[in-house]
């Protein structure tokens, strides 16, 4: 009767592991290994300017100057390469993790938008069929009413339940609704508050009796309502509150 709500089979098919983490991982993978090779080429450039200043200190012929020079701009070449790639993988790992925020927020979203609907959902169901159950006791009430006139306030009762109750639910599923609409949107927050426990009972222990010694004869009412008597020169076992009035 009530049942309405569009999200509920996309939600479910959407619930998955994104591929963003298996991405992530061989991105980082990648920029390890770059990482760990442009360490290597700016150890090899370092060589290279040492090796082209030895030479030229030992006043090396030119041929021997233009290949020393050479392995200094193909290993500077390099260390700008690797430079560049390092830079480039970590703006993807940012990227990355950006869109894995994203992805476990719309997750949580969805899990909150699922369940939201899912109560909703059951609502609906008990809903109708406590409309469906009014609408048969106030029939029932109306015949009895004719009869037994004790059965007027219940009748009245169903009558107004029968009248109010298709709108009050229908304010709160059309509100239901709306809510999941927001938690998707990101407007609403996609944590939902935890169900009460209630609370535990706390049973508390009688008081001990305390000992008196009669002198006189003695009567006393137990809890239970019974009349108790005991003669002079006796210990008795006595409730707190009672002990306490006697010994008054």
């Amino acid at each position: 009767m009530w049942s309405n709500f569009k999200h509920t089979v996309l939600i479910a098919m959407s619930l998955f592991k994104p591929d963003a983490e298996k991405t992530q991982q061989k991105t980082l993978d990648a920029a390890k290994s770059i990482a760990a090779r442009l360490v290597t080429a700016k150890s090899l450039l370092a060589e290279h300017h040492a090796t082209a200043k030895e030479l030229a200190r030992d006043n090396a012929d030119d041929a021997t100057l233009d290949e020393a020079e050479g392995k200094i701009r193909a290993a500077q070449i390099r260390v700008d390469i690797l430079s560049a790639a390092l830079t480039e993988t970590d703006q993807k790992i940012l990227q990355l993790e950006q869109e894995l925020v994203a992805a476990a927020d719309k997750k949580q979203r969805e899990a909150a938008a699922f369940e939201i609907e899912r109560t909703a959902e059951g609502f609906a169901s008990v809903a109708a069929d406590t409309v469906t159950s009014l609408r048969a006791l106030a029939l029932h009430t109306e015949a009895m009413v004719r009869f037994l006139p004790d059965a007027a306030d219940l009748h009245s009762f169903a009558l107004r339940a029968k009248a109010e109750l298709p709108g009050s639910i229908e304010m709160l599923l059309m509100l239901a609704r709306r809510y999941t609409d927001a938690v998707l949107a990101g407007h609403n927050t996609a944590t939902l508050s935890a169900s009460e426990a209630p609370a535990p009972t706390v049973q508390t222990q009688p008081a001990p009796p305390a000992r008196v010694f009669t002198v006189p004869d003695v009567a006393w009412i137990e809890a239970a309502g019974t009349t108790e008597t005991s003669g002079r020169y006796f210990d008795i076992d006595l409730p707190q509150e009672t002990a306490t009035r006697a010994l008054q």
